[in-house]
């Protein structure tokens, strides 16, 4: 397959037809699966092998996973090559502009009227042009003579055309800025408690944290509820700092009212309660043991010289046992009571996230290794959940959704309307006037518009006309 054929491969109107049926069908996939949650809620969804499944292909991540991210690259190779194989034709055309039609050109054009002048040449080319002006609501763009012919051309929307490539455009900015968003954005999670500061954000997927190069502080949780109890309103007063501790801003996020500081939005997303809990550790090789109270997220060493480290990823108080399993095992407990989910994880990577029980010290541990760790007990203090965006695409999505519809306003409202007036002398005393007109995308609509312009010009030239 050489370059050229590779080309017209790429600039086919069936591959992009192709790319935005099987994008919307993976965005259809990405509705329906749950996206960014804990691989142990996926297998509470799903049974076992589906659950790997969604987690093994990306599908719990779908829209920042390698195949999502080929796609939109390839939609937008597609388009470009699209533009760049048709769009220099279009502007040469539009530079140099329609050529006068010829004798037998005229006779074929479906919107067409001939008038005939009892005047010479000289009296009605003199006014002509005034005449067509006023008919048709705009002068004359193009004056052509040829022989004893005079041709005008009157065009309405000429650049019109170029709608479909303004379209191309827009999309290729909103897909520029989707990919800069997923390469280099993120979205995290933040919780903080009242007075409480932090620099940087935990991104559970990735597992590392993201610093945000400024600090912001929870100075004040503001929680309001209706006399029956559901929520009515979640405030968070915050304070943003620089490294230095010196104040960048200061305001309020509630739902829907988010704040943005140098790039990176904050949105009102939760409230709860932050856990620390603390472990009993035990090596059991070594009988080395260790005690250690901790928050979510925070590595801590485990004993013994293997260097492995772990840490909590998340906490639930009272785990319950879903009806739909309670059904099919002969487990008779409803509530499991308190449990930590833990990683233990070395330089090779992470392993398998495990939960341990406070009141089932003995479930779960056969995933821990060599180790045994106990939760002995924890501590709640409330907190408000922030969600974190860094998505440095969104000014170019914006822009791009912007031409996006002046694109399609000018493809679909806006036709290319051409219309020639060629004038001649019939005889001593007459002087023919043809009038020919088109429209390139709706010629039907255009042929009303039509008799309305040649009534318009039969009026304007009333004066000269035969019966």
């Amino acid at each position: 397959m050489n370059i050229h054929t590779l080309y017209d491969k790429f600039s086919s109107v069936r591959l992009t037809i192709f790319l935005c049926i099987l994008l919307a069908f993976v965005s259809v996939v990405g509705t329906v699966i749950p996206q960014n949650m804990a691989p142990e809620k996926y297998q509470t969804l799903y049974r076992p092998a589906v659950a790997e499944v969604v987690t093994g292909l990306g599908l719990d991540d779908l829209y920042h996973s390698a195949g999502f991210i080929f796609l939109l690259c390839l939609l937008a190779v597609n388009l470009a090559a699209c533009t760049a194989k048709r769009l220099p034709g279009t502007w040469r055309s539009l530079r140099r502009g329609p050529s006068p039609p010829s004798e037998a050109a005229l006779e074929k054009w479906k919107c067409r009227e001939t008038f005939l002048c009892a005047a010479g040449a000289e009296e009605v080319e003199g006014r002509l042009e005034s005449i067509v002006a006023k008919a048709l609501g705009r002068r004359p763009t193009g004056k052509h003579a040829e022989g004893p012919r005079k041709v005008l051309l009157v065009e309405k929307n000429r650049y019109a055309r170029l709608g479909p490539y303004l379209a191309h455009a827009s999309i290729l900015l909103i897909l520029l800025g989707t990919l800069w968003g997923a390469v280099i954005g993120f979205k995290a999670g933040l919780q903080l408690t009242e007075g409480e500061a932090a620099s940087d954000v935990w991104l559970q997927k990735r597992a590392e944290r993201v610093p945000l190069g400024f600090q912001i502080r929870c100075d004040r949780f503001v929680f309001n509820q209706y006399p029956d109890g559901t929520p009515k309103e979640y405030r968070s007063d915050v304070t943003f700092l620089d490294m230095g501790g010196k104040e960048i801003l200061r305001g309020s996020i509630r739902v829907n009212h988010p704040l943005t500081c140098r790039g990176i939005t904050f949105y009102q997303a939760t409230y709860g309660s932050i856990p620390k809990v603390t472990l009993q550790l035990i090596d059991e090789e070594s009988g080395s043991e260790a005690s250690v109270t901790t928050g979510l997220n925070t590595p801590f060493q485990l004993p013994g010289s293997t260097g492995e480290r772990a840490m909590v990823t998340a906490f639930q108080e009272n785990v319950r046992i879903p009806a739909e399993m309670a059904r099919v095992t002969s487990f008779s407990m409803k509530s499991l009571g308190p449990a930590a989910r833990v990683v233990i994880f070395d330089e090779k990577g992470f392993h398998d996230p495990f939960l341990i029980f406070r009141d089932h010290p003995a479930m779960g541990q056969e995933r821990a290794g060599t180790h045994r760790i106990v939760l002995k007990g924890f501590r709640l203090t409330p907190y408000t959940g922030l969600q974190v965006v860094k998505d440095p695409g969104t000014p170019l999505v914006w822009i791009g959704c912007t031409f996006l519809v002046i694109g399609f306003l000018m493809a679909l409202l806006m036709d290319h309307e051409i219309v020639w007036v060629v004038g001649e002398a019939a005889g001593e005393k007459a002087y023919r006037i043809r009038m020919v007109g088109r429209a390139v995308r709706h010629p039907g609509i255009y042929a009303a518009r039509f008799d309305r312009q040649k009534l318009r010009l039969r009026k304007g030239l009333s004066p000269w006309l035969k019966s």
